[in-house]
Parts: C-alpha cells; sequence; structure tokens
C-alpha cells in the first residue's frame, strides 16, 4: 500500500509531531504555573507602600480630590493582591519613604493656619522622608495639624 520511501516520510513526520506536542505541553503547563503562582502578602505590602510613596506624595500636594483617589487606588490594588496572596515569610524587601496620616486641614489666612475657618476640613497627607530631609505632602497649600512645621515636599 505505501512505499517503503513513504513509509519513512510518514515515520519521521509522526516523530516530529509528537516532538512539537510534548513541546507545546510542557511549555503551557510552565506558562500556566507562572500566571497562577501567588503573591506574597509580604510582597502585597511592599507593592502598597511602593505606590503610596512614588504616586500619592505628588497628588497629596494638590488637592484633596487627587490625594483621595491615589489613596484609593492604591488601597484597590493592595485588596486585589490580598485576594490571591499566600504568607510566604520572607520579609519585607521594600522600605516604605512615606507616611500617610489623617488629619485637620487648616487653610493659611494672613500667613497663619486658621483651624476655625469654614474651609477647616479633615484629610489625608504624607510626611516624607527625602534625601534633604523629612518633607510634607499636605493639599492645597494647608497646614495640616500634626506636620510641626515641616516643609513641603518638593519634585
Amino acid at each position: 500500500m505505501f512505499s517503503q520511501d513513504l513509509r519513512g516520510v510518514y515515520r519521521r513526520l509522526l516523530a516530529l509531531g509528537l516532538l512539537s506536542a510534548c513541546l507545546i505541553v510542557f511549555s503551557f503547563s510552565a506558562y500556566l504555573e507562572s500566571v497562577y503562582a501567588a503573591p506574597c502578602f509580604e510582597d502585597c505590602e511592599d507593592n502598597l507602600a511602593s505606590c503610596m510613596d512614588n504616586n500619592c506624595p505628588d497628588d497629596c500636594s494638590t488637592t484633596d480630590e487627587n490625594c483621595n483617589s491615589c489613596i484609593q487606588y492604591c488601597n484597590a490594588e493592595y485588596a486585589n493582591c490580598l485576594g490571591d496572596a499566600v504568607f510566604c515569610n520572607v520579609g519585607y524587601s521594600y522600605s516604605p519613604r512615606c507616611q500617610l496620616e489623617y488629619a485637620d486641614h487648616c487653610p493659611i489666612i494672613d500667613g497663619n493656619a486658621d483651624c476655625n475657618h469654614p474651609s477647616a476640613h479633615s484629610g489625608f497627607y504624607q510626611i516624607c522622608t527625602r534625601p534633604y530631609g523629612q518633607c510634607i505632602a499636605c493639599p492645597g497649600n494647608e497646614i495640616c495639624v500634626g506636620s510641626n512645621g515641616l516643609p513641603p515636599c518638593f519634585y
């Protein structure tokens, strides 16, 4: 039915097809393993601190809305990470440079902070450590109570 030459060609094609199928199966299983690897809780914490450090000081230096949006974004990313996370006991690899605080924001009226002014309100701000020392990211050129007279952060 098949000539001797055709049988050899078909045998080689079958071997090549089998090797290709094995390669695809092993590659796909390695891909699935990398896709479904759960993050560590420590990585989620590091990512949250990094997000707050790298994204929010600029936003928290402008308006309360921008600051709140940035914080909500970082917290949503953190919650998504925690949804699949496992405890790895590997420690933290990121050292936060900013601390998130919540306090009264007092407008500057005639060169002084006036916490009794009608536009005074409570909100978030950050105290950050930069190469030039500590600074404050307080929205809207206000004075954030608890900032202990720190200078504004400049980027």
